[in-house]
């Protein structure tokens, strides 16, 4: 799509084009004197290297170039989290919805999403944020899409994680909120608006299929959007003991596609993302301090199916979240206690109850111009709704010598009770317009109020139609719960000022499948010179996933499908059970887990951090959905959970950076390189995915070799080589900065099939590796700052994703049993507006 040269927009980019933040050291010595910082609530020296750990701070969240504002997208920046191929799909840059990430080669909900000390999780169904089927909808792993703007800190925790973490096999992403640290007595605080439309951006069509694909806006391809967010955080002291922070966001996103009717021509599908919160902080001595508070969250979309009357439906995830934290002194040891609820509902709106597909008819079945017109909802109401209560204590222990050895101990247990909700409140019908499904009025006549039954002659010359067989998906509610209980203690031993140690065990209990998994943590470094310039590390630990309490309720939900049928309009329905090949029974389940070995080495040379790491996780007892030669409802193949699912990474990755600017001419100048090289396989997809057993040994050829189905390449999250850069920027003279992220992803193969080869007397199934070429990004973010009076401080930014408009593509579609799949373009040059106001 060609860039709008409107006069508004001109004058916006020219304003803006040499923009970036506001370099500190030109404010005056006034202003200084009143700047007000916001830092989270634990005050630490500056974070330590450590294997297995980054932490951003809230400058590193507002400098690099996000166009989402949502953490999952800020994580690019991270060389251990991989994103899907269609993360920059040109046709999906209107959705609010945080993209799927894994880390270190783990299952897209296995990671531990933590805000403000309450798991953010969801458990239902966590698989697949795009699912959308009858029986479920796919609400992503993630309850509330917390805008980046409200944080003042994130903790990734990739590898050698403490006990003192659970239930992840891939990572821990740990976000905070915000403490006042100003002076007492006055309020502080910071407004921001973002703005960016389809006129923005470039949209770099490579084929004649995309072209078509694009040449009318729909909510697959989203030729036209306008997308913009506002956001608020207020803060401040209101005694030396007192303080708060009150937060809210509203991000929202509007997206033109064609309806499919000659009035309107055009109707609007919307998204909207709203966060809101307050936090309050209490220090009554030196040796307590509380805070609580609440968040709370809003993600939807309203969306239409093309062509197809009554057809709006509203996803929703709404989520509250009540938070409280208590830090005390208590003889030798600091004990804090955690206690927290959450609610989140997540909800399917549809206009109607049923779905209906007829055979076009002059003057009642006519409102597009087709053979077939369609009527109704899609997929029909639903609500999934999951409640948990937490808590936790724990306690770090003051530095003890026993001999020639300091220890360091943290302890804690926690307890935690989940309940998960499905329902579907009404009955919801569902038929089209097949043979089986319609017949031809013929000489019977509709009775009054049927809204399955139409007399008016149809295209094809039926005297009228009527519906005869119809599918009904019941109406039902069911609920599942689950306790959990978890201890865990950890010594971490400085034996001399060369060699430390760290010895951790960690213990859960799973109420719903009766596991206690035990998780040995453990550790060893080494500093040759007894200090920062070398720290060599090697870990081994294991790490217990979360069990997706959607699979206690999806053997439930087959058995709500019937079957309604009757011989003609003038008879009454009868309803029987329908058969379902498609239900999924529950088998007694292991937890899911991951064993993990790591290798890292820091170095601190003069001004530069070195950071070298392999990771290897060997993933074991993976849920997965197994076809089984069990009959059921008259098929002779039936399917059950089980945990045969299996998989292996190996991870290496060098990061370097330089701790203080280099000063050039003028400029200072702040580098952070990132590589990282994966191997990933996995035995299946996920647990919604078809398994067969029998499969995995199955030998079959790839790229000219020999190997068992079950060592075939991951077919997403597996980029290979991929190489990170950010490069910011500060001017003396000037208050500007320029935040430059850089990225490549080398190319790799893909798996594509092509047909069958002989191999020692038999026929197997072939696949070629098909190159995607490598892609490159240039990821720009600028700020200016204005001084507008005392404590009155204007800044105007601009955001410029792909800045040399680099074609990059993607595969769609791609899976190992397809041919040839769809290539599709990245989104193109994209600018995206903002302007912050603080006070």
């Amino acid at each position: 799509m060609r860039f709008a040269y409107s006069p508004l927009n001109i004058a916006i980019l020219t304003a803006l084009a040499s923009q970036t933040y506001a370099n500190e050291s030109q404010i005056t010595e006034e202003i200084k004197t009143n700047t007000v910082s916001m830092t989270p609530i634990e005050v630490e020296v500056k974070a330590k290297q450590e294997v297995g750990k980054t932490v951003y701070s809230k400058e590193d969240l507002e400098k690099t170039p996000n166009s989402s504002k949502n953490i999952t997208d800020f994580l690019k920046v991270n060389p251990n989290v991989q994103f899907s191929q269609s993360q920059n799909a040109s046709g999906s840059q209107a959705e609010l919805k945080p993209a799927e990430i894994s880390i270190n080669g783990a299952q897209t909900f296995q990671n531990n999403f933590i805000v403000n000390g309450v798991s953010n999780n969801l458990l239902i169904n966590p698989t697949d944020s795009e699912s959308n089927t009858m029986h479920s909808f796919g609400t992503g792993s993630q309850a509330m899409a917390v805008n980046t703007d409200l944080l003042c800190s994130l903790e990734v925790l990739d590898s050698n994680v403490s006990a003192a973490y659970g239930q992840f096999t891939g990572g821990v992403i740990n976000a905070k909120t915000c403490a006042p640290n100003t002076e007492i007595g006055k309020i502080h605080g910071s407004i921001t608006y973002d703005y960016t439309e389809s006129d923005w951006a470039r949209y770099n069509i490579i084929s004649q299929k995309e072209q078509d694909l694009f040449e009318e806006p729909s909510e697959a391809n989203q030729k036209e959007y306008t997308k913009q967010g506002l956001s608020t955080n207020i803060y401040g002291k209101l005694s030396e003991q007192w303080g708060f922070n009150s937060y809210a966001s509203k991000r929202t996103s509007v997206i033109p596609v064609l309806s499919g009717f000659d009035s309107p021509k055009k109707i609007d599908q919307e998204r909207k993302n709203i966060n809101l919160g307050t936090t309050l902080f209490y220090s009554p001595s030196e040796t307590t301090k509380a805070k609580f508070g609440f968040d709370y969250g809003i993600l939807d979309s309203l969306n239409y199916a093309d062509s197809r009357r009554n057809s709006e439906s509203t996803l929703e995830t709404e989520t509250v979240t009540l938070f409280s934290e208590l830090e005390h002194r208590f003889g030798p040891a600091t004990l804090t206690h955690k206690l927290n609820f959450q609610n989140s509902d997540s909800n399917r709106q549809s206009d109607k109850n049923y779905g209906l597909i007829w055979h076009f008819a002059e003057g009642s079945k006519d409102w597009t111009d087709s053979k077939t017109v369609s009527e109704g909802t899609m997929l029909g109401q639903l609500e999934q709704n999951q409640t948990a209560l937490s808590y936790d204590a724990q306690a770090a222990f003051d530095l003890f010598k026993i001999g020639q050895t300091q220890h360091n101990i943290l302890a804690g247990v926690g307890y935690s009770h989940a309940e998960v909700d499905w329902r579907r409140a009404s009955d919801v019908l569902i038929t089209n317009s097949n043979s089986t499904n319609l017949k031809n009025l013929g000489n019977y006549t509709c009775l009054p109020d049927d809204l399955l039954c139409d007399t008016n002659t149809t295209i094809q010359g039926w005297t009228g139609q009527y519906f005869a067989l119809a599918s009904i998906y019941k109406a039902g509610q069911f609920s599942a719960q689950q306790d959990r209980f978890n201890a865990f203690i950890e010594d971490n031993i400085q034996w001399s000022d060369h060699f430390s140690t760290r010895f951790g065990i960690r213990a859960d209990y799973d109420s719903l499948s009766s596991n206690f998994n035990i998780a040995p943590r453990s550790s060893m470094s080494y500093k040759p010179f007894q200090d920062d310039r070398l720290h060599i590390l090697a870990g081994w630990n294991r790490y217990y996933g979360q069990q997706t309490l959607g699979t206690e309720l999806n053997d439930a939900m087959g058995e709500l499908l019937y079957k309604a049928t009757r011989p003609n309009p003038e008879t009454d329905w009868v309803e029987s059970m329908s058969s379902s090949s498609t239900s999924t029974r529950r088998s007694e389940l292991k937890t899911p887990f991951s064993d993990e070995t790591v290798f890292g080495i820091n170095s601190q040379i003069k001004n530069w951090d070195l950071d070298l790491k392999w990771v290897n996780r060997k993933y074991q007892d993976e849920i997965s959905r197994n076809r089984t030669d069990i009959p059921q409802d008259g098929f002779n193949f039936s399917y059950e959970y089980a945990n045969d699912g299996h998989g292996e990474a190996d991870i290496y990755s060098l990061t370097l950076k330089n701790r203080e600017p280099f000063n050039i001419a003028g400029t200072q100048h702040l580098f952070a390189l990132g590589f990282d090289y994966s191997e990933i396989f996995r035995s299946y997809i996920d647990y919604t995915s078809e398994y067969k057993d029998a499969e995995q040994d199955r030998l079959i050829s790839y790229d000219g070799k020999i190997i068992q189905w079950a060592d075939r390449p991951a077919q997403n999250f597996n980029q290979p080589w991929t190489a990170r850069i950010n490069w910011d920027i500060a001017f003396d003279s000037a208050p500007i900065k320029l935040s430059n992220y850089f990225s490549y992803k080398d190319s790799y193969d893909d798996m594509i099939s092509n047909g069958k080869i002989d191999y020692n007397g038999s026929k197997i199934d072939s696949y070629i590796a098909s190159e995607i070429k490598p892609k490159f990004t240039w990821d720009m973010r600028t700020t200016y700052d204005i001084n507008l009076g005392k404590d009155l401080k204007a800044i105007f930014g601009l955001t410029i994703n792909n800045v040399t408009n680099r074609i990059n593509t993607y595969v769609t579609g791609a899976t190992s049993t397809s041919s040839t799949p769809r290539v599709m373009t990245e989104i193109g040059r994209q600018f995206i507006a903002d302007v912050t106001f603080k006070f």
